[in-house]
């Protein structure tokens, strides 16, 4: 008989802790708690809604079984959130189950371009937004966080935006291992094999390399550095933001290793509170629980990515920004995303290093998502953002 355990825990003391450990601001999703202590299910079979959300040809394909496509309130019919299930979220490990249903709902947030409805034969370009630990699909469009719509108004980006769920600590991984309770999220099979066709057979995309970015925050960061350098055929461009660069850093470890323990496999409140999401053991096999033995980590690293020339093919359309170069705020990160800056420069790979004083917060993220959209999409700034000076090329 399956069973699921919790843990009483003050729900916003837990969240708030988790996003804290993880170098996040407790924003959003991770201030406070739904009155119910979850999230509403999705209606299945509810593919349209009233503001008239465009049509979705394939709705079920590449692996996902769509539950929802429902607007996001105060945005027409420009935002939405589709709802999916796939055997990507989460995959049986090493004995039973300890939930049941192992298939849990996962969620991504779309925003259109203005005129996509007008034209529906334009090809318009992607633009994959990650998240940072302990947050959520909701992140990058949250008001007090990153306010895409907002932040992107009036720049040179006139296309599609998908900002995925990424697990409050999936680190963007196929787990090689599984949690307690015998399950394992594999995320990049989610992101790359299954959603991102998913997005071209539904919406009017163009649909190669040229037409795709991927960015992303912080752990986000650590994504879009990780699927675009395994994954060059598919991107034209990768935007970093405080990412994690190296983890084979000490410190580096102990943030994944604790993530592991205070959130695991949750996704925004879903196992939040449940033990059997969680990985226990030490700080080792939490992380080759995420990214698999030792021997293939340089596979999953982006320091070491360079120095097999894994972004010789973006041509420039790669940039990294990081605050904490003189020596407070995000100083760690900072250290990290120098060393990927100086090996990349010693394998002659062009790309975009932004840097200086700077805290991990939104107020530095946003405006490193604005000059990262001028680099791909219009003409670069002669300036980095966020007072930094000049770029280093």
């Amino acid at each position: 008989m399956r069973r699921t355990s919790l843990r009483i825990r003050a729900v916003g003391a837990l969240a708030v802790t988790a996003a804290l450990a993880l170098g996040l601001p407790a924003t959003g999703a991770a201030a406070a708690a739904p009155a119910s202590g979850s999230a509403p299910s999705a209606t299945a079979g509810s593919l349209r809604s009233a503001t008239a959300l465009p049509t979705l040809p394939r709705p079920d394909s590449h692996g996902l079984t769509l539950k929802s496509w429902a607007p996001v309130a105060g945005y027409g019919d420009r935002m939405a959130d589709a709802t999916f299930t796939t055997a990507a979220v989460f995959t049986p490990r090493g004995g039973t189950p300890w939930i049941d249903p192992v298939r849990v709902p996962v969620k991504v947030r779309i925003y259109l371009p203005a005129g996509y409805r007008g034209d529906p034969a334009r090809p318009y370009p992607v633009l994959y937004l990650l998240h940072g630990g302990g947050a959520d699909y909701q992140q990058w469009s949250q008001s007090d966080a990153g306010d895409v719509a907002a932040t992107l108004a009036g720049s040179a980006f006139d296309g599609i935006v998908v900002m995925p769920e990424g697990g409050r600590a999936g680190w963007y991984s196929d787990w090689a291992g599984a949690t307690d309770g015998h399950f394992a999220p594999q995320w990049e099979t989610f992101h790359i094999e299954q959603l991102l066709p998913w997005i071209d057979d539904n919406f009017a995309t163009a649909r190669d390399r040229s037409g795709r970015a991927i960015a992303g925050v912080s752990m986000g960061g650590y994504g879009a550095l990780r699927y675009g350098g395994r994954h060059p055929e598919l991107f034209s461009a990768v935007g970093a933001f405080s990412a994690g660069t190296d983890i084979y850093q000490a410190n580096a470890q102990k943030i994944i290793a604790d993530s592991m323990w205070q959130v695991g496999a949750s996704i925004g409140w879903t196992g939040l509170l449940n033990p059997w999401y969680r990985v226990g053991g030490d700080t080792f096999h939490r992380m080759e629980t995420v990214f698999g033995p030792q021997s293939g980590w340089p596979a999953v690293t982006p320091v070491s990515l360079a120095l097999r020339d894994a972004y010789d093919t973006y041509a420039g359309k790669l940039a990294v920004y990081a605050g904490g170069a003189d020596g407070t705020g995000e100083s760690d990160i900072y250290g990290w995303n120098h060393t990927l800056h100086e090996n990349l420069d010693s394998r002659a790979t062009l790309h975009r290093f932004c840097t200086g004083h700077g805290e991990h917060r939104y107020q530095y993220w946003t405006e490193d998502l604005k000059d990262f959209v001028s680099l791909v999409y219009g003409t670069p700034m002669a300036q980095c953002p966020n007072g930094w000076g000049t770029p280093a090329l």
